[in-house]
């Protein structure tokens, strides 16, 4: 699920709160890739049991267009 900024501002209980989500997104927003950290992520290594998800997503579009046939009136 994305959650928008509304959403995450939503979650605020005060405004100091509000302020700091906000102004954190704005950092995000502003930094520069080279600039990100990710020294504390493990790498990925074993890719055992991993599956292409292409023909998960052709099941899904299908699906989703079959329904969009029946509950559209063209």
């Amino acid at each position: 699920m994305i959650m928008g900024l509304s959403d995450v501002l939503a979650l605020a209980k005060t405004p100091e709160e509000r302020k700091e989500i906000r102004d954190s997104l704005i950092r995000l927003r502003n930094m520069r890739d080279e600039d990100i950290d990710f020294s504390d992520i493990p790498e990925v290594t074993d890719f055992t049991g991993w599956k292409r998800a292409k023909p998960y997503f052709d099941k899904i579009r299908e699906h989703n267009l079959r329904l969009k046939a029946e509950h559209d009136p063209a």
